[in-house]
C-alpha cells in the first residue's frame, strides 16, 4: 500500500482541529466526500480508526498518537519549500521563536538583537505561548525554538535547561511580612498547576522546606497577574528572580530573598533535534548563555 501524500496528512490535520468534516472540507478546499474518502484511505493504512464518527466527530487514541508526527511531517515539507525558495532566490529565511513572558527579561531581547546583527538576512520572529502549547508548536514546525517552564519529553527535540534560580518572597509594601517564615497564615497567590506544573510544584516545595502548606487564595497564569495581585494586598507570593528584578524599584511592592535555590530548573529551551546542528541551534545556545547568565546566584 502507497504511503500517505502530504496532502493526505494535511486532510487529517484540518479534521482534528475543526472537528467538523464540512469545515475540514472548506479549509483545505475541497469537497466533504472527497475529504472522506482520502481520510478512508489513510485509517486503511494505519489500519485503525482515527476518528470517531459519533456522537461527535474527535480522534480516537491512535489519532491523538499520530498527530504530532502528522504535524511534523507537513511542517517540515513546508520547511523545506521555504528554504528551497531561500537558496533559488537567495530571499531571507526565518527563525520563529515561541517563548513564555518571563524570557523577556532572561535575555531573549537582547540575544535576538545580537543575533540579528550578526545575521541580517534571517528573520527573528517570537510569538507567547504556554509552555504546553509551545511542544505541539515545536512538533509541528510552527515555531522552530521553544522557551519554556517545562522540559519537552519527545525523541525528535534536545531539551536543555537554561536556568535554576532562586526565588523571592513578594509582599505588599507596609506589609509585616519580611521573611518567608513570617508568611505562614498569609494567603498566597501562585501560579495554577496547569499553567506551570513546574512553577507551582516549586513555590509549594519552597513552603513546605520551611515548614508549613501555602494557604491558596488566588491561582494565575503569568508572573504579572501575579505581582498585579499583591500589589492590590490580596497575598503574598514566591517569584523567581527575573520577576523580582523585573519589579525592581515598584514602591507598591517589597521583595525578599529565599536563601536557597530550587534542585529543579525553571527554564528551558527546546529545539528539534534536526536543528540542533544549524543556525536554529546556535541561537537557542546563545539563549540558553544569556539565561544563565542572568540567573541570580546565591549560596546553596
Amino acid at each position: 500500500m502507497a504511503e500517505p501524500s502530504l496532502k493526505r496528512l494535511q486532510y487529517f490535520i484540518a479534521l482534528a482541529e475543526h472537528g467538523k468534516f464540512q469545515l475540514a472540507a472548506d479549509a483545505v478546499n475541497i469537497s466533504q466526500p472527497a475529504l472522506s474518502a482520502e481520510l478512508k484511505r489513510l485509517e486503511d493504512f494505519v489500519g485503525k480508526p482515527l476518528f470517531h464518527r459519533s456522537p461527535v466527530t474527535k480522534l480516537t487514541a491512535a489519532g491523538e498518537a499520530l498527530l504530532p508526527y502528522a504535524k511534523s511531517a507537513v511542517g517540515a515539507a513546508h520547511r523545506f519549500n521555504e528554504y528551497a525558495a531561500a537558496v533559488n532566490t537567495g530571499a531571507p529565511t526565518s527563525i520563529s521563536i515561541g517563548t513564555v513572558a518571563t524570557f523577556l527579561h532572561r535575555g531573549l531581547p537582547q540575544t535576538i538583537t545580537d543575533f540579528s546583527a550578526a545575521h541580517p538576512d534571517i528573520l527573528v520572529t517570537t510569538e507567547e505561548a504556554t509552555s504546553a502549547a509551545q511542544s505541539d508548536m515545536l512538533l509541528g514546525h510552527d515555531i522552530d525554538i521553544a522557551c519554556g517552564h517545562m522540559p519537552l519529553q519527545h525523541p525528535g527535540v534536545i531539551c536543555t535547561p537554561a536556568a535554576r534560580e532562586s526565588f523571592w518572597l513578594c509582599a505588599p509594601t507596609g506589609s509585616p511580612i519580611t521573611t518567608i517564615a513570617e508568611a505562614v497564615d498569609s494567603p498566597f497567590v501562585i501560579f495554577r498547576k496547569s499553567a506551570s506544573p513546574i512553577y507551582h510544584d516549586t513555590v509549594v516545595g519552597i513552603c513546605r522546606t520551611h515548614g508549613f502548606e501555602p494557604q491558596i487564595h488566588h491561582r494565575t497564569a503569568s508572573w504579572s497577574a501575579a505581582v498585579e495581585m499583591v500589589a492590590h494586598g490580596l497575598g503574598v507570593s514566591l517569584v523567581p528572580s527575573p520577576v523580582a528584578r523585573n519589579y525592581h524599584g515598584d514602591e507598591r511592592l517589597i521583595f525578599t530573598r529565599i536563601g536557597t535555590r530550587p534542585n529543579a530548573p525553571q527554564a528551558w529551551i527546546t529545539v528539534r533535534r534536526e536543528d540542533q546542528s544549524t543556525l536554529i541551534g546556535d541561537l537557542a545556545l546563545g539563549l540558553v548563555i544569556a539565561s544563565e547568565a542572568l540567573a541570580d546566584p546565591v549560596a546553596d
